[in-house]
C-alpha cells in the first residue's frame, strides 16, 4: 500500500492552470506557512470575501497554496479527505460572512424595500458563484484526486448554495421580503412595458414582447432553487390578476375614443407579455395564469369592449378595433360582437336611407367601401363578420323600397356620362365594381335594370357615352352577376347601334354632295324603352331629308315602317348673331326648330310666344322649357334674350337674337333643360315593372310545370323563387297571384283530393 503513495510522492509537481494565471499573485493573510496547505483558509477567505483587499506582495503566491494541495492530495487519501472537509468548512464560513453583509430584511409591506433587498440578495449570490469558479481552479488538484473521484463529495457550488439558502431562510422575514421583492420587481417590469405600448404598434405586441428584465429572472431562479418556487408562483399570479384588473377597469372607465384606443393598446401589450413570460413566470401554472389574466382584461369586461367598438368606428380607429376584435376572438366573445357589429351597420345605412335622395347612392357606396375595409383589416376578413354586415346593409337598403334600384340605376348613367372625362379606367372600372356591389345587395334589381336600361338608351341616342370600353365592361359585369337573360335586351340595343351605323355608312353613299351632314338611327322598338311622339314642325330641307331617308330604308327593308322620336335628335347649327360673330351652335331638334323660326324675321326683330308656338308647333310645356334653355340658361349659352327679363315663360313674352352675347368659344353646346321625371312617370314605370314579374312568375311556373307534370305546391314555389332570385324578391302574395292566373288561364290546375298540388294542363 505504501509504494503507490511513494510513487505518487516523487512524481513532479505539475504546473498550475492557465486560469490561475488571471488571479491576483498573493491575498492578504498570514505569512507562508510549511505546513503542506499553507495559508488555504486566508486564501478561501479572501477569494469569497464581500469586498476582496488589495494583493499583498508579501503574501504567499497563489501558485505556491496550488502546489501544496497538489502535494497533499498525492500523499494519503487521509489527507485529501481531511483537506475537503477544511475546505468546505471554509466555504461555509464565507457564506455566513456574505449573508451577514445582506443586513436586516424589510418588512413584507414595503415593496420598494423589498425589491432592493432582492436584488442586493441576488447580486450577493450571483457574485459568489463567480468567485467559486476561481475557488474551483485552485483546489482543481482535489477534485481530480483518486479520493475525490471514489467518494464523489458533493460539488462545491453545491456546498455553498445549501448553506446559503439555510442561511437566509433562518434570517427572519428573509424569505418573505424575497418573494415580496421578485413580485414588486415583476410588476415594475410589467407596468413599464405595457406603459410604454401605444396604439401605433401594439397590434404587433405579441412579436415584439420584450424579454423580462435579467435581475428578474435571476431571483425568480433563485428563490425557485431555494425551495420557494410554489410560494413566489402564486405571489406572482395574485399580482398579475390584480394588475390585470386594475388596467382594464381604468380602460373601460372612460368612453373617449382616443382613451379607449390607448386604453386596448395596453390591454393588448399587457397580454402579449404575459403569453411570454408565463412559462418562466409561472412555471406549471403558465397556462392558468394567461387564462386568468384573460379573464380579468376582456371577458369580464366584453359588453364594454362591445359598446367601445361602435366609438372607435366613428373615430376610424382601426388599430384600436383590430386590438379589440382580436382580444375577442381570443378570447371566444366574438358571438357578442356580431350582433353589434350588425346594429352599427343597419344604424349607419338607415340614417343615409332617411336623408335626401341626392346624396344618397354617393354616401351608401362610401359607407359600404368603409365596412368592407373595417371587415378586411380590422376583422381579418372574418366570413361571419362578413355576412353580418352584408345582410345588415342589405336589410336597411331594401328597407327604402324600390328608391335605391332607381337611384343606383342613375348614379350609374351619371357616372358613365362623365367617364373618363374625369376618371381615368381604371378608377371607373374601380367606381362600376362599387356600383355592382350595391346592386348585389338590392332585391328589386329588376326595377334597377328597367331605370338603367332607359338611361343607357338615351346615352346611346345622344351620343352621351364617355367610353364604349366602359359600357361594355358594365354590362358584362351585370351578366356575370345575374345572368345572360339580365342584359339581353341591353346588348340588343347595342347591336342595334352597331347596325344603324352600317346603314348609314350606305346611305351616306348615296347623298354625296348633300348640303348637310345627315344620321339617324335605326332601332328595334320592342329592345328599346318607350318615348314619348312630342310633335314639331321640322324645316323643310330637314323634313325632305327624312322623307328621302324612309324612302332609302323601305327598299333595303320592306314592310317596316318607322317611327320618328324627334325628342331625342340633335343639330350641328351655324348661326350669324350679328354684334356677336357666327357660332356652331350644338342644340337638340326642339331647339333648332325655335332657333330657324328667327330667319323669316328681320335682323333684330322680336318674335312673340305665341309666333314661335305657332311656327314650331310644340305643345306648350316643351316650348316653354325650350325657351329656357335659350333664353334663361347660363349666360354664355343665351343666344336668345327674353322680354321681360325673368326665369319663367309666359305667353306674353317676346325674344330676340342676342347679339350681345359673351362667349369666347366658336361651338357652344346648349343643354336642354331636362324635366325631371315627374312622380306619375316613375309609377308608370313602377307599374310596368310588376306586370313584367307577373309575366315572368307565370313563365317561370310554366317551365317548371311542363318539366315535372304535377307538382307540391311547396316545391313548384321553391323552384320558381330559385329561378327568379338574380331579378328580384318573390313575394309571396304575388307568386299566389300568378299562380291563380295560370289557373284562371287553364294552364294549370288543382289535383282533386290531393291538398296543394297542382297538374300542368297541355
Amino acid at each position: 500500500m505504501l509504494a503507490p503513495r511513494l510513487h505518487r510522492a516523487a512524481r513532479p509537481a505539475a504546473a498550475p492552470p492557465p486560469a490561475l494565471a488571471h488571479l491576483p499573485a498573493h491575498l492578504p493573510g498570514r505569512a507562508a506557512e510549511p505546513a503542506p496547505v499553507a495559508g488555504l483558509d486566508e486564501v478561501l477567505a479572501a477569494l469569497l470575501a464581500p469586498t476582496p483587499a488589495p494583493p499583498d506582495p508579501h503574501r504567499r503566491p497563489l501558485q505556491g497554496v496550488y502546489a501544496d494541495i497538489e502535494a497533499a492530495c498525492a500523499l494519503s487519501d487521509d489527507a485529501a479527505a481531511a483537506l475537503c472537509a477544511r475546505t468546505h468548512t471554509r466555504l461555509k464560513r464565507a457564506v455566513e460572512a456574505l449573508v451577514h453583509t445582506l443586513g436586516t430584511p424589510p418588512a413584507r409591506t414595503d415593496r420598494t424595500a423589498c425589491a432592493q433587498w432582492a436584488t442586493r440578495l441576488g447580486a450577493a449570490w450571483t457574485t459568489c458563484a463567480a468567485r467559486l469558479g476561481c475557488v474551483a481552479q485552485l483546489v482543481a488538484p482535489l477534485t481530480a484526486s483518486a479520493w475525490y473521484v471514489a467518494h464523489a463529495p458533493p460539488p462545491l457550488e453545491a456546498v455553498c448554495f445549501a448553506h446559503w439558502a439555510q442561511q437566509v431562510r433562518a434570517v427572519p422575514q428573509a424569505q418573505d421580503a424575497l418573494v415580496q421583492g421578485v413580485v414588486a420587481l415583476a410588476d415594475r417590469a410589467r407596468r413599464e412595458a405595457v406603459g410604454a405600448a401605444s396604439p401605433t404598434d401594439a397590434g404587433a405586441a405579441d412579436a415584439d414582447a420584450p424579454d423580462p428584465p435579467d435581475a428578474l429572472a435571476q431571483l425568480l431562479a433563485l428563490g425557485t432553487r431555494m425551495g420557494l418556487g410554489e410560494a413566489l408562483h402564486a405571489a406572482l399570479r395574485t399580482d398579475a390578476h390584480a394588475y390585470a384588473t386594475e388596467l382594464a377597469a381604468g380602460v373601460f372607465a372612460d368612453a373617449d375614443a382616443a382613451h379607449l384606443a390607448a386604453g386596448l393598446a395596453r390591454i393588448a401589450a399587457c397580454l402579449a407579455r404575459e403569453r411570454q413570460w408565463a412559462p418562466w413566470l409561472y412555471a406549471t401554472d403558465a397556462a392558468a395564469a394567461v387564462d386568468a389574466a384573460q379573464a380579468a382584461l376582456v371577458t369580464a369586461h366584453v359588453d364594454a369592449l362591445v359598446r367601445a367598438l361602435p366609438v372607435l368606428l366613428d373615430r376610424d380607429e382601426e388599430r384600436a378595433v383590430a386590438q379589440g376584435y382580436a382580444l375577442l376572438r381570443d378570447a371566444d366573445a366574438l358571438g357578442a360582437l356580431r350582433p353589434a357589429w350588425a346594429a352599427y351597420v343597419h344604424d349607419a345605412g338607415a340614417r343615409i336611407v332617411r336623408g335626401a335622395d341626392e346624396p344618397l347612392i354617393a354616401a351608401l357606396l362610401a359607407l359600404l367601401a368603409r365596412l368592407q375595409r373595417v371587415v378586411r383589416v380590422c376583422f381579418a376578413g372574418d366570413a361571419a363578420m362578413t355576412y353580418a354586415m352584408r345582410d345588415s346593409f342589405e336589410a336597411c337598403v331594401n328597407a327604402a323600397g324600390s328608391r335605391p334600384a332607381e337611384l343606383l340605376a342613375r348614379y350609374a348613367d351619371a357616372q358613365l356620362r362623365a367617364g373618363n372625362r374625369v376618371r381615368s379606367d381604371a378608377e371607373l372600372d374601380a367606381c362600376m365594381t362599387q356600383v355592382l356591389a350595391l346592386f348585389r345587395l338590392l332585391r328589386d334589381k329588376d326595377m334597377f335594370e328597367e331605370f338603367y336600361k332607359r338611361c343607357f338608351a338615351k346615352r346611346l341616342l345622344l351620343a352621351r357615352s364617355a367610353s364604349d370600353d366602359a359600357e361594355r365592361a358594365m354590362l358584362l359585369k351585370l351578366k356575370d352577376e345575374c345572368g345572360p337573360d339580365f342584359t339581353a335586351q341591353l346588348e340588343t340595343m347595342l347591336k342595334d347601334v352597331q347596325l344603324s351605323d352600317g346603314l348609314m355608312a350606305a346611305y351616306a353613299d348615296r347623298r354625296a354632295g348633300a348640303p348637310f351632314d345627315f344620321e339617324a338611327r335605326v332601332l328595334t322598338q320592342a329592345h328599346w324603352p318607350t318615348f314619348p311622339d312630342t310633335p314639331v314642325a321640322l324645316p323643310a330641307a330637314l323634313q325632305d331629308e327624312l322623307g328621302r331617308f324612309a324612302a332609302f330604308y323601305h327598299t333595303c327593308h320592306s314592310g317596316r315602317t318607322l317611327h320618328w322620336r324627334h325628342a331625342l335628335g340633335f343639330l350641328l347649327l351655324t348661326a350669324d348673331l350679328g354684334a356677336a360673330g357666327t357660332r356652331e351652335l350644338h342644340v337638340s331638334t326642339f331647339q333648332a326648330a325655335v332657333l330657324l323660326a328667327f330667319n323669316g324675321a328681320a335682323r333684330g326683330a322680336a318674335l312673340s310666344y305665341t309666333a314661335l308656338a305657332a311656327a314650331t308647333q310644340l305643345p306648350a310645356a316643351e316650348l316653354r322649357r325650350t325657351l329656357q334653355s335659350l333664353a334663361c340658361g347660363p349666360i354664355p349659352t343665351r343666344v336668345l334674350r327674353k322680354h321681360p327679363p325673368g326665369r319663367d315663360v309666359h305667353d306674353s313674352d317676346t325674344f330676340v337674337v342676342n347679339e350681345a352675347l359673351k362667349n369666347e368659344r366658336r361651338r357652344i353646346r346648349i343643354n336642354q333643360i331636362q324635366h325631371k321625371d315627374t312622380r306619375e312617370e316613375q309609377r308608370s314605370t313602377e307599374q310596368r315593372v310588376f306586370i313584367d314579374r307577373e309575366l315572368l312568375l307565370q313563365a317561370a311556373a310554366m317551365r317548371v310545370l311542363k318539366a315535372r307534370k304535377t307538382i307540391a305546391h311547396a316545391e313548384l314555389t321553391t323552384e320558381v323563387v330559385h329561378q327568379i332570385k338574380n331579378r328580384f324578391a318573390v313575394d309571396a302574395a304575388e307568386l299566389k297571384r300568378a299562380f291563380e292566373r295560370l289557373i284562371d288561364k287553364d294552364c294549370m290546375e288543382r289535383v282533386e283530393g290531393q291538398r296543394g298540388v297542382y297538374r300542368y294542363v297541355a
